[in-house]
Order: C-alpha cells, then sequence, then structure tokens
C-alpha cells in the first residue's frame, strides 16, 4: 500500500507539472517536475537507507545508475537536465517552444519509471 501512494504521489507531481504547462506557467510546471524527481529519490533513499544531504540526491540517483550500467549515463544525464530546469526557467536561460513540455515531462517520466523498475 505504502508503494502505490509513493506511486501515486510522483504520478500527482507530474500531472501539476502538465496541468502549470497547459497554463503556459513553465516555472511552476518545471518545479513540479523537480519535485517529482525529489519524491521518487528520497523515497528509494529512505527504503534503502542511503544518506543524502538535504536535496542533493545526485549521489542517490548515482546508486541507483550503478544498479544497471545500460541505462546508468543516461538515467544521469536526465536527471542532472531535469534538476536543473526550474532555475533554465527562472534565469531566463530556457526560451519557451512548443514540444518543449512534451519533452520535460517524458525525460521525467522516464528517469521515474527507470528509478522504480531499478529499485523494486
Amino acid at each position: 500500500m505504502q508503494r502505490q501512494q509513493q506511486l501515486k504521489t510522483a504520478q500527482d507531481y507530474l500531472d501539476a507539472a502538465d496541468r502549470e504547462f497547459e497554463n503556459a506557467n513553465a516555472l511552476a510546471a518545471t518545479e513540479n517536475l523537480r519535485a517529482a524527481m525529489i519524491h521518487t529519490l528520497k523515497t528509494v533513499a529512505a527504503k534503502n537507507g542511503w544518506d543524502y544531504d538535504g536535496d542533493d540526491l545526485y549521489p542517490v540517483a548515482e546508486k541507483v545508475a550503478k544498479m544497471d550500467e545500460q541505462v546508468g549515463e543516461i538515467l544521469l544525464s536526465s536527471y542532472a537536465a531535469a534538476e536543473g530546469y526550474p532555475e533554465k526557467v527562472h534565469y531566463g536561460y530556457f526560451v519557451w517552444e512548443d514540444g518543449d513540455s512534451h519533452r520535460m515531462l517524458r525525460v521525467v517520466r522516464e528517469f521515474i519509471s527507470e528509478v522504480q523498475r531499478l529499485t523494486e
């Protein structure tokens, strides 16, 4: 039951991001994408007893990536890209184009799916 609730929470963040993209609020959308990733990684860290420092969850992502060398590099690069989305939007480095929201959502969904698959 707890796993279902954790999956639902991550999905709720993704749904919120989707709504914010539809409302053309890229900053709120990318913050929700980051929250979905953070929630997923914190859940995995707690389940495995892994330490992390605040919201710096790259070490947790690294541990997950080591579980499968084939997807490890892709997983880490997608984490690094998506983790920085809000700053890019906030500081104007992100220029909105058609399809960006779908790309961002896809990257985060795939990241979460791989993390969950590798840590079940």
